[in-house]
């Protein structure tokens, strides 16, 4: 065995200790090291953290029950229950005194919606009124046009090329034709002969006013589309022209067969143009920049019959909006004006496509450039069927535009919150898609830092279920002064976040 040198080794161990004397003096020094757990937060939190207290579990349940309430018809937008809904936000708002955008006295963004209801389609042979669905379906862009007791052609195939022509020797004019799906079963014909769009186009020129298809096989055919066809579809409304056809029907060929003789009555109505509105509040401040606090407050409306009221998607961020909202505007009745303007911004036509969102951003109440973030608020009073626990919120996009955003937002909820934070949607391979299915995304297309409040899904998502007796109240009253606290921490501070 090798004798131990304990006089090198004292040499040694001096030299070692010197050397770890000057790195730690080095780390101290260092801007990069050893940071404080809550160096990017520079308002006064602590004062935030007495006027969150305003937020409570009672107020938010007074309001769902209100808002989430069979009154309000599932809030579909454009509905009645959607515009009861918006003016009861409105008066919350007047009712506590929160300033309209610019102090104009309007709280409303109207915008404009285009809706399509296929079942407002009539169909009539001879004094026959057929069913919707169940005997025939239209789609399409159709005219609205009302006509009676036009006499029937039938054009076979209904092609017409360099060597065919069904037409030939046929009165057309002012009739409607009857065409047969397809091309006939031989080679002289190309697929693209069979379009059903190049049929309707050609029986038009022609001079038909209608076209209808004999379907083969009807019952068990274009079961999805069907499907779709049985409930109105929305989209925004633009000027843009789209280009309009005749009335096109496809009807059960054996319905068809049953008259020898056909005379047609029908009418299109097909397209509504109706508005929706956004809700919005405003608090100034010092600067001419602003925070956004987003919530959708419309929902489905109706499932089959049954109310589909949205306690959680999304009356419980709006709730909690409303409750953020007059908490803010408490502090800054007793002096505390933030350094930036906060815009709380309640929007409707989520559920058709992030309609409310999109005119927002498109039609900015102030300068997008102005804005330096949205916090969106989205189904956060349920626990989902993933955690363990409720002492959880997922968070989306918070660091995928601005790290700052991110790092404030956890050093609140580490001094303040204590909540577990789950950013398993924000993941780019998430394939449920989350960051791009609610009214954040509007603004992170604009470059703006976003950050979505999530509870994730339950087994009442969408349905006649998702009623104010599963919420959880004391969940969103802890979410909602977290996201108060997040709030104020970047209208209060002196800096806009990078």
């Amino acid at each position: 065995m090798k004798a131990v040198d304990t006089k090198g080794e004292r040499k040694k161990s001096v030299v070692n200790n010197k050397i770890n004397y000057f790195f730690f003096t080095f780390l101290l020094s260092s801007c990069i090291i050893l940071k404080p757990n809550n160096y990017l937060l520079k308002s006064n939190l602590d004062l935030g953290n007495i006027y969150k207290e305003e937020i409570t579990s009672s107020q938010l349940y007074d309001y769902l029950s209100v808002l989430a309430s069979d009154e309000y018809e599932g809030r579909e937008t454009t509905f009645p229950g959607q515009k009861k809904a918006a003016e009861y936000l409105k008066n919350k708002l007047i009712n506590w005194e929160i300033l309209s955008p610019k102090d104009n006295g309007k709280y409303f963004q109207e915008f404009k919606v285009e809706v399509n209801d296929f079942s407002n389609v009539n169909l009539i042979i001879n004094n026959d009124t057929l069913a919707f669905i169940e005997e025939y379906y239209s789609f399409g862009n159709p005219y609205k046009t009302k006509e009676n007791n036009l006499s029937t052609v039938d054009a076979g195939f209904g092609i017409v090329n360099e060597s065919f022509n069904s037409y030939k020797n046929l009165t057309v004019k002012d009739r409607v034709v009857i065409l047969r799906e397809g091309i006939p079963n031989n080679n002289d014909f190309k697929i693209s002969d069979g379009n059903w769009r190049k049929k309707v186009e050609t029986a038009k020129n022609n001079g038909a006013l209608a076209v209808i298809f004999s379907k083969e096989n009807y019952l068990n055919s274009d079961l999805s589309l069907k499907n779709h066809l049985k409930y109105p579809r929305m989209k925004m409304h633009n000027n843009l022209r789209t280009k309009q056809q005749i009335p096109v029907f496809f009807v059960d060929k054996e319905v068809l067969n049953n008259y020898a003789t056909k005379t047609i009555s029908l009418s299109t109505n097909v397209k509504e143009i109706k508005t929706a509105e956004n809700v919005i509040g405003f608090i100034p401040g010092n600067s001419e920049e602003l925070i956004v606090i987003s919530a959708h407050y419309d929902h489905i409306g109706y499932d089959q019959g049954e109310i589909c009221n949205g306690a959680d998607d999304d009356g419980s961020g709006t709730v909690s909006l409303l409750s953020i909202a007059k908490a803010f505007q408490k502090a800054y009745n007793e002096g505390n004006k933030p350094e930036r303007g906060i815009l709380f911004l309640m929007v409707s036509g989520e559920e058709k496509g992030l309609f409310g969102s999109k005119y927002y951003t498109d039609n900015p109440v102030f300068p997008l450039k102005n804005t330096v973030v949205d916090l969106n608020i989205d189904m956060i009073g349920r626990q989902d069927t993933i955690q363990p626990n409720n002492n959880y919120i997922y968070l989306i996009g918070s660091d995928k535009i601005s790290k700052q955003l991110h790092i404030i937002n956890e050093q609140v909820n580490n001094n303040f919150i204590n909540f577990k934070l789950d950013y398993t949607y924000n993941s780019e391979d998430d394939p449920n898609k989350f960051y791009y299915r609610s009214d954040h995304y509007n603004f992170a297309k604009n470059n703006i830092p976003v950050i979505f409040y999530f509870g994730g899904l339950h087994e009442d998502y969408h349905k006649p279920t998702d009623e104010v007796d599963k919420i959880d109240f004391n969940k969103l009253e802890k979410t909602s002064r977290y996201i108060f606290l997040t709030a104020w921490e970047l209208a209060y501070r002196k800096k806009r976040i990078k």
